[in-house]
């Protein structure tokens, strides 16, 4: 069975005891009296707990109730008698949370959730209707459960994306329909998010008609801090730095988008209708219809003219988009300066820094150096005392006198030569003696 940690890159498969029917009866019934066999409990456990952890993990299941669990551990019309047990060990532990109790912590300060608030209690009807079926019907609500390594790594995989470095602000909608495979639903999505949101890792606006997300990009010194505390708490309010907010600019340029997304939705429209209306025309004159041609070109003709002004206003758009993408970028390259023109002021507000102190250390270096000098030279002197020169050439004058008198040496001995062959096995003693004799 894998760890929980493993990665979702391999499909969930039952483990292979689960076509042991012993085994499989043993693990779904009800745990015996811990004074009779302790390990009973200890081991059906240890078995649930790590196949819903697993399960979850690579199936990327982010919540999850009790039924869903029937359904996928159901074993021949039966289910794990011991499965709600499981479930309350695993929230005590920490490896599950119950959303709403998860929801209550991170959320309670989030605009998120006072956006989604709004949306309930505006609505009178809702309300009403729900009152009255409380009071007619008594239905047993059922938990569901948040599972915090799988929030983990959903919020990691998202940071990976382009868009979480890009400082763009963008819709949810927009979000979610560029990622569709990160968030799956509605509830995933305000979970995630919302989470992000603690984390200090997006900026969330939901005061307009529009959720609007913007992910922000770490400074060095927030980089930092990262490094030094690198949890993923699923109570992120301690690791939280600060508030981050949309600004002005940013709201600007979101609406600007969706503008911008509006009019190249219309002008595709209107292009497409005008190629139909020339079309229709053409066909027209050629069933001698000249006054159904004539129409369609003059509808064709009062579209041109809205298409032409659209494409103004989408030219203007783009503009504007630009130059507030300018402002941002100029707003950050005037903010290093300030910090570059600050660091300077300080360097120069230090009272070691003054005209007096650095030409006393300048001469203090001079001489110093002077000294480093003095002792280089004095290092490089050799220990060894020089011999007397004439010794030297007398000595030298010898030794060539020696080297003069070796050949004269060798040629007052007379010694035979060198034979020329080697003495065969038959040669005698006598016989060996007088060839080397021989003279040449």
């Amino acid at each position: 069975m894998g760890s929980p940690d493993s990665s979702p890159s391999r499909a969930f498969k039952l483990p292979d005891c689960w076509k042991d029917d012993v085994r499989m009866t043993a693990l779904f019934a009800l745990p015996r009296n811990e004074s009779l066999n302790p390990h009973d409990w200890a081991g059906k456990y240890k078995f649930w707990k790590e196949l819903i952890m697993e399960w979850a993990t690579l199936n990327e299941k982010l919540t999850f109730d009790v039924e869903d669990l029937k359904k996928v551990f159901g074993r021949k019309g039966k289910y794990p008698a011991s499965l709600n047990r499981v479930l309350d060990e695993m929230k005590k532990n920490g490896d599950i949370v119950i959303k709403d109790q998860h929801s209550y912590q991170t959320d309670q300060y989030s605009s998120w959730t006072k956006w989604g608030m709004s949306l309930i209690t505006s609505s009178v009807a809702w309300s009403w209707n729900k009152v009255m079926s409380s009071l007619t019907e008594t239905e047993e609500t059922i938990p569901k459960y948040v599972v915090p390594s799988v929030l983990k790594n959903k919020c990691e995989n998202i940071l990976q994306l382009p868009i979480a470095s890009s400082e763009e602000i963008v819709e949810v909608e927009e979000l979610t329909d560029l990622h569709p495979e990160v968030f799956g639903n509605d509830e995933e999505t305000q979970l995630i998010l919302n989470h992000l949101q603690n984390l200090g890792k997006v900026a969330i606006e939901a005061s307009s008609d529009q959720i609007m997300i913007k992910f922000i990009v770490p400074t060095i010194k927030t980089k930092q801090s990262q490094l030094n505390n690198s949890g993923w708490s699923i109570s992120p309010a301690k690791q939280k730095e600060k508030t981050i907010e949309i600004s002005e600019v940013d709201r600007s340029l979101a609406t600007l988008k969706r503008t911008e997304k509006l009019l190249n939705d219309e002008i595709e429209s209107m292009e497409t209708e005008m190629k139909t209306l020339e079309q229709t025309a053409r066909a027209r004159l050629k069933e001698g219809s000249r006054g159904a041609a004539k129409a369609a070109l003059h509808r064709r003709k009062q579209l041109q003219a809205v298409f032409e002004k659209r494409s103004q206003a989408l030219s203007n758009i783009q503009t504007m988009k630009l130059q507030l993408g300018q402002t941002k970028t100029d707003s950050k390259v005037m903010e290093a300066y300030k910090i570059g023109l600050s660091a300077l002021k300080n360097s120069f507000g230090d009272p070691s820094m003054n005209e007096e102190n650095i030409q006393d250390t300048l001469f203090e270096l001079e001489t110093v150096l002077e000294q480093h000098r003095d002792i280089e030279n004095i290092m490089s002197q050799s220990l060894v005392q020089e011999e007397n020169e004439s010794d030297l050439e007398e000595e030298l004058k010898n030794i060539i006198a020696e080297a003069d008198a070796q050949p004269a040496l060798e040629e007052d001995l007379a010694l035979p030569s060198v034979p020329s062959e080697s003495p065969t096995k038959e040669a005698t003693p006598a016989q060996a003696v007088r060839s080397v004799l021989a003279p040449s």
